[in-house]
């Protein structure tokens, strides 16, 4: 993979503990000041909305400006603003406003950083081995959910909310350093471009040049918003329903963690091995079935099983999904495809968030919410199972993104199917 990659990796992997630390930290201090589902929910919708703003944007600026550059300024920025958040809870701020505005002033930071995050992978790692580093990353955040938050729940317990956080900022730290020590060649941008013309032709090709990307992120949009019908209120449905410590819902969350790391692992063997449509597929059908065994799952163990599961098919689509939008995207226009896909992802969870959190105050019913997001996750698998993924062959986009990095006269780009 060479040290370009590693050194991205342990970075990814130091911001990963802290900001599993601090996304449970976060909904379990909210709860505990307002005993509300929809406070509660509302963390979500606050992490989420800049999404939905700037997430074009930040592939702009993925492509226009030195990547490592905006990693790098992104993991300082977040973590002045996770110290200022640790800092009011300090001095005892217990109004929900301050804490929102500061939570949201850090969600703020991700939708610039990601597409960067995303887009200079390919350039690190050899063609053939994108499956492996993708899912090298997502299995590496997500092992780190093992211990992220069972050692949230311990700091909440042993020294409170705020070291918690004060950890967070501390790992954006040690990412920005790691960071600078790679080197990269810096985006070319063409002169007198401007923003908006780059903002259209990433549009057009997601939109209009490329079926199989927006179909990537159109079953993302619809998958996201199934599984954060019961993400946006998984702390308080264990905290409500079943009475857990911040101990055992950090158990519940480390299989999580455990099941993350199965998909990454199978979705890389997979792949490799079957056409992408099939993976995701049988996968995203995998995960519904899972949901739906929530419903009479009960205790920290059973409960965990059945969202290991769960993690476990959502992380084999993942790894499928990110490879064949790296392989089948320029790379001088990957920032802004993967920023806006991404954009387009997430456009369901703050939804969902909000959504969870009404119904909950209103029926308390998270069985029904449980059920729903199965069913629809069951839908959406039969869905991708006629879209145009089904034509698409990984060793055909292989071939086609090996011919777009080499130097010579560009040759009219060959159909994937």
């Amino acid at each position: 993979m060479g040290r370009r990659y590693w050194l991205l990796l342990s970075a990814f992997l130091a911001s990963s503990f802290g900001t599993w630390v601090y996304r449970l930290a976060l909904p379990l201090l909210v709860y505990d000041l307002t005993g509300s589902a929809l406070g509660t929910g509302l963390v979500y919708v606050m992490e989420y909305l800049p999404y939905l703003a700037l997430g074009v944007f930040g592939g702009v600026l993925a492509d226009r400006v030195d990547r490592r550059r905006v990693l790098v300024l992104g993991d300082l920025v977040s973590g002045v603003i996770t110290t200022v958040l640790a800092i009011m809870i300090s001095v005892g701020e217990t109004r929900l406003w301050p804490v929102y505005g500061v939570a949201f002033l850090l969600s703020c930071a991700d939708p610039l950083y990601q597409p960067a995050f995303r887009s200079i992978l390919p350039s690190l790692v050899p063609v053939d081995r994108l499956p492996q580093a993708n899912a090298r990353i997502h299995m590496g955040e997500h092992a780190v959910n093992m211990a992220g938050p069972v050692a949230g729940g311990a700091l909440v317990v042993s020294f409170g909310y705020e070291v918690a956080i004060y950890a967070d900022a501390g790992t954006f730290l040690v990412s920005a350093l790691l960071i600078w020590l790679i080197r990269t060649a810096p985006a070319v941008v063409a002169a007198g471009r401007s923003v908006r013309a780059d903002l259209h032709e990433g549009l057009r090709f997601l939109l209009r040049g490329d079926r199989i990307v927006l179909t990537t992120a159109l079953t993302s949009l619809a998958c996201n918003f199934g599984v954060w019908l019961l993400l946006a209120g998984m702390v308080y449905y264990l905290s409500s329903y079943h009475g857990f410590t911040p101990e055992q819902i950090g158990v519940v969350y480390a299989f999580q963690g455990v099941g993350a790391v199965l998909g990454a692992v199978l979705g890389s063997r997979l792949i490799r091995r079957f056409p992408p449509g099939p993976v995701i597929c049988w996968a995203v059908c995998a995960g519904g079935l899972a949901m739906l065994l929530m419903i009479p799952a009960r205790g920290p163990v059973p409960i965990g099983l059945a969202w290991l599961g769960q993690f476990a098919a959502a992380g084999t689509s993942i790894v499928a999904t990110a490879t064949v939008r790296q392989l089948l995207v320029p790379n001088e226009l990957l920032g802004r495809v993967l920023g806006t896909a991404r954009m387009i992802a997430f456009l369901s969870i703050p939804l969902a968030s909000l959504a969870t959190g009404v119904f909950e105050s209103f029926a308390r019913n998270a069985y029904a919410l449980m059920a729903f997001a199965g069913v629809s996750w069951l839908a959406i698998a039969a869905a991708v199972a006629w879209s145009p993924l089904r034509w698409v062959r990984l060793a055909g986009l292989r071939s086609e993104s090996a011919a777009r990095s080499e130097p010579p006269e560009e040759s009219p780009r060959p159909d994937p199917r």
